[in-house]
């Protein structure tokens, strides 16, 4: 190696390590290197590194989405982040969940906030990055790339969430408020919905058979069972009282807790 080639190496910057930077429950700020040690911090309990500032004529919306699972509020940039809470939420894998979790810090200095870091009931961890499909440039995706690769290290999972299908979001946000326990049928009336929707029908019929009285104190109680995933539906099309359901479920007790 020549004497200028000497000299350009040592001109070059030092490669670090990546690094995770969270804030813990108490206001505590740790960084720590992106190892596999970090899968026993409860990262999924963390404060959000950042909040941006609403503003009037933003053009993105601040909100809080209320995930039933976790019994708390969380904070959302967005309402295309509102949005994927509400479709992972339906899901029903996320046992925690938090927003703008975490600082990774790339071996080359760049730095990145994902959007989510959640846990799921099976024990996986997984950082989430939001973005509109039409925003996926070659920037975005390098970064995303580079995200991807840190996660690999740890032993976290890395997703890209894009926008929900139009008609499938309209009608989660349709059945979103009957997710919650109250909304859960008792045992008389859960084990008549069970046998008006075992071999297959339609939305409307299977309410006026359970009460036929008061349908739509039934349907209440239909919109429950297929947000939790009792009933099966076709959720690429709207929802309506002539949509065909049919009894899936095998285990009796439900994901609100009922």
């Amino acid at each position: 190696m020549t004497r200028a080639d000497q000299r350009s190496v040592a001109d070059r910057p030092a490669r670090i390590a990546p690094t995770v930077t969270w804030i813990v429950k108490d206001g505590q700020v740790r960084t720590e290197s992106a190892s596999p040690l970090l899968l026993e911090e409860a990262i999924s309990a963390a404060r959000p590194y950042r909040q941006g500032v609403q503003y009037q004529n933003r053009l993105n919306r601040h909100s809080r989405h209320f995930m039933a699972t976790q019994k708390a509020h969380v904070w959302c940039e967005s309402a295309l982040e509102a949005d994927a809470l509400l479709t992972l939420e339906f899901e029903g894998r996320i046992a925690r969940i938090a927003a703008q979790p975490m600082l990774i810090e790339f071996s080359d200095g760049r730095k990145h906030i994902p959007d989510f870091f959640a846990e799921l009931k099976n024990g996986d961890q997984i950082v989430y990055d939001v973005k509109p499909a039409d925003r996926m440039a070659g920037g975005v995706n390098e970064q995303f790339e580079l995200t991807a690769v840190v996660c690999s290290q740890i032993g976290w999972r890395h997703a890209v969430l894009n926008e929900t299908p139009v008609a499938k979001l309209r009608n989660l946000q349709l059945l979103r408020a009957a997710r919650h326990r109250q909304y859960h049928p008792p045992p008389h009336d859960l084990e008549r919905l069970r046998d008006a929707f075992v071999d297959g029908r339609c939305f409307q019929d299977g309410a006026t058979m359970v009460n036929l009285r008061h349908p739509y104190l039934a349907a209440a109680h239909v919109r429950h069972l297929i947000w939790h995933h009792h009933l099966s539906a076709d959720l690429d099309v709207p929802l309506s009282t002539e949509t065909f359901l049919r009894w899936i479920r095998k285990e009796s007790q439900c994901d609100c807790g009922a």
